[in-house]
C-alpha cells in the first residue's frame, strides 16, 4: 500500500497556535447551539480544528470553515461518538472541555479511554470506518485527546495528550465491561436483551413492559492532574501543553521549527518520562512541549 502523510499534525497545530497566541475562543458568526455549554464546547473544538488546519482559523463561519476542513480531514465527528475529527492520513482527535480553571475528571460517558483508535470498535460510527476507504482504509490510528479548561470566551489551558501515554491496553476497559455484562446475564429470572451498553434488562415487571438499561459512564483524571510532576500549572498565561511517546515523536513528519519560541521564552522542549499506563512500575521515554501564551 502506498505510504501517506498527512498534511498537519499535532506540532503543526501547536505551531499555529503559538504564531495566532489566541487566548480566546474563535468567533464564529452563524454558529447556533441553546445549550450554552454545548456551545462553548463546540467553539473549543473548532479552536483546535483550525488549530490543526491553520487556513480556517480567520474565517468567521461555519460553511467557509468546513471548506477548508474538507482540505486536512477525512473524518468531522458528531457529538455522540468519538472522535470528534480525523486528520487524513493522520491522528483521530477527541476534543473534551472542562469549565474553569481547575484540572477536574473528564467524562468520557459510555466509551472508555482510548490508547489507540481501532477500526472495530464499536463505540465509533461507520462513517468514520470508512472515512478513508478511497486510499486503501486504516485498521489503527493515533489517538489524541485535546482537552480544554475554559471560562467564558477565555481559553486557561490546552493539553494534546496522545492516547498511548495515557490510557491503558483496551483489554483493561473491556475485561471490566464484559464482567459487568456476564453478571447482569447471570441474574436468574430475567431475559437480556443484545446491546452496545452495558447491559439491558427485558421484562422486568410481570407485565413483561419494563426494561432496565445499564450504561458505562467512563471518565478518567485531567492531564494536569496525572502529569502534575512534569507539568508547571502555575504559569500566568494560556499555557498549552503537547505530550507524547518519544517514538511517536521520532516518527512524525514535517516538524516545525519552534526556535523562535524559545528564544522568546514562551516554549520549552523537554524529554521526560511518564509512567506507562499497562505497567506503572516501568516508565515511557516522552517529549512534552510546555508553551504559556
Amino acid at each position: 500500500m502506498e505510504k501517506y502523510v498527512p498534511t498537519t499534525n499535532v506540532l503543526i497545530a501547536l505551531d499555529n497556535i503559538l504564531s495566532r497566541k489566541q487566548k480566546s475562543l474563535p468567533t464564529v458568526i452563524d454558529h447556533k447551539n441553546n445549550n450554552r455549554v454545548n456551545s462553548a464546547g463546540d467553539l473549543l473544538e473548532y479552536y483546535v480544528k483550525d488549530a490543526f488546519c491553520g487556513s480556517s482559523a480567520d474565517l468567521k463561519m461555519t460553511d467557509e470553515k468546513l471548506k477548508q476542513y474538507q482540505k486536512v480531514f477525512s473524518y468531522l465527528g458528531n457529538s455522540n461518538n468519538p472522535p470528534d475529527f480525523v486528520v487524513r492520513h493522520g491522528v483521530a482527535v477527541e476534543v473534551k472541555k472542562i469549565e474553569g480553571k481547575n484540572a477536574n475528571g473528564i467524562a468520557l460517558n459510555s466509551s472508555f479511554p482510548k490508547d489507540y483508535l481501532y477500526h472495530d470498535d464499536i463505540r465509533i460510527k461507520q462513517e468514520c470506518r470508512d472515512c478513508e476507504n478511497e486510499y486503501g482504509g486504516w485498521t489503527k490510528k493515533d489517538m489524541i485527546y485535546a482537552v480544554g479548561n475554559v471560562e467564558k470566551n477565555h481559553l486557561h489551558s490546552l493539553w494534546f495528550v496522545y492516547g498511548d501515554c495515557y490510557a491503558a491496553d483496551k483489554s483493561t476497559y473491556e475485561r471490566i465491561a464484559t464482567t459487568i455484562k456476564e453478571g447482569v446475564s447471570a441474574i436468574n429470572g430475567v431475559e437480556f436483551g443484545e446491546t452496545k451498553e452495558l447491559g439491558r434488562v427485558n421484562r422486568v415487571d410481570p407485565l413483561g413492559i419494563t426494561y432496565l438499561r445499564i450504561r458505562g459512564m467512563w471518565g478518567i483524571e485531567h492531564p494536569a492532574a496525572v502529569y502534575r510532576t512534569i507539568a508547571d500549572s502555575s504559569e500566568n498565561g494560556t499555557q498549552v501543553y503537547v505530550l507524547m511517546k518519544e517514538e511517536t515523536h521520532e516518527k512524525i513528519h514535517n516538524k516545525p521549527n519552534f526556535e523562535k519560541f524559545i528564544q522568546q521564552g514562551i516554549l520549552k522542549i523537554q524529554k521526560v518520562q511518564i509512567p506507562n499506563p499497562n505497567n506503572p512500575a516501568k516508565n515511557l521515554n516522552a517529549v512534552l512541549y510546555a508553551a504559556v501564551l
